[in-house]
């Protein structure tokens, strides 16, 4: 369905992608600290210089190490397919399949090859947001709540929503315009990106195939300080430490993460020391013992335990494949 000037500049091989193919391990081009800022936040300012709405393409070649996110983002799959992991739950995206995300997510993404083409469309929270809202109709469905619980400041930001764009042509057509259109240097680009994305917004409500949506009312707010504690500190920190901090019952703090999270406690510092390590793999020298010592573990069996439960392989054997391709 699309041009082919989509099909061209998004198989075209940029220099990141360039430099990865050359050397076969994922290229630093942020700069990013990975020792004392094991899951970084992408910059916004890198993004948003043309206006509200971004596009970008994923680097090929190479592993996306887990990272967070101050903007929505989605995740077009134009062709091919990914392996994603959202806040720790396995994601295979398909041709045609998108996936909608919410701020603060922590995001990776497998390694993907010459024909796994992934688009990125970045939603800058503000105006963008405002615009939106004047095209969508007003009813409540899962995507209205979604932007809306995205546009709060105080609130949790752990949702996502899959969505199978295939039988769905006016969908597909509408986001691959938004890509050509953002990928274009037009006049009216800003306008015609907010027409279009307003569309796709409004399409998407026929395609939902997976979603994880937990909305926070105002009794739930106090839960992102909690979670903000948890990502800082997972490498020495207790549920009995979190609930003496925050002067809660351990039992009634640990029902009251599972329900706003979706995961437990131990479930929440898993995924946390997980993608720390797998970072860490990715991006550093570090041997497993100095990994273990940065994410809180006294020895290399319970790093064991946590590639097995998770990933179904082993630290080495996860080392080996991320390190050089």
């Amino acid at each position: 369905m699309a041009a082919p000037f989509l099909n061209e500049i998004l198989a075209k091989i940029n220099p990141v992608e360039q430099v990865q193919l050359d050397t076969k391990r994922n290229y630093n081009y942020t700069n990013f600290d990975y020792l004392n800022d094991p899951i970084p936040q992408m910059p916004q300012s890198d993004f948003f210089k043309n206006g509200d709405v971004a596009i970008t393409k994923n680097n090929r070649f190479s592993y996306v190490p887990a990272h967070t996110h101050s903007f929505i983002e989605i995740n077009y799959m134009y062709s091919g397919s990914c392996t994603q992991y959202i806040n720790g739950e396995k994601i295979v995206l398909h041709q045609h399949n998108l996936i909608l995300m919410d701020k603060d997510i922590v995001q990776q993404i497998d390694y993907t090859d010459k024909n796994d083409l992934l688009v990125n469309i970045l939603i800058k929270d503000d105006s963008a947001m405002d615009q939106l809202f004047d095209y969508i109709p007003i009813e409540e469905n899962k995507i209205t709540q979604f932007l809306y619980n995205a546009s709060r400041v105080n609130t949790m930001h752990n949702n996502f929503i899959l969505f199978n764009l295939n039988n769905h042509d006016v969908a597909i057509n509408a986001v691959e315009s938004l890509i050509i259109k953002g990928l274009t240097d037009d006049r009216q680009r800003n306008r015609s990106m907010g027409l279009l994305l307003s569309t796709l917004i409004i399409e998407l409500s026929q395609s939902i195939e997976q979603e994880y949506t937990n909305f926070s009312n105002a009794t739930d707010d106090r839960m992102l300080a909690i979670t903000q504690y948890i990502n800082t500190n997972f490498n020495h920190t207790s549920l009995a430490e979190v609930s003496e901090k925050f002067s809660y019952n351990p039992n009634y703090l640990g029902n009251k993460i599972k329900e706003s999270t979706g995961h437990t406690f131990k479930e929440l510092l898993d995924h946390r020391r997980l993608s720390v390590a797998q970072n860490f793999m990715i991006k550093t020298n570090c041997t497993l013992s100095q990994i273990c010592e940065n994410i809180g573990y006294e020895n290399t069996s319970s790093l064991f335990r946590l590639f097995k439960k998770y990933l179904q392989t082993t630290p080495s054997a996860y080392k080996k494949k991320v390190s050089g391709r």
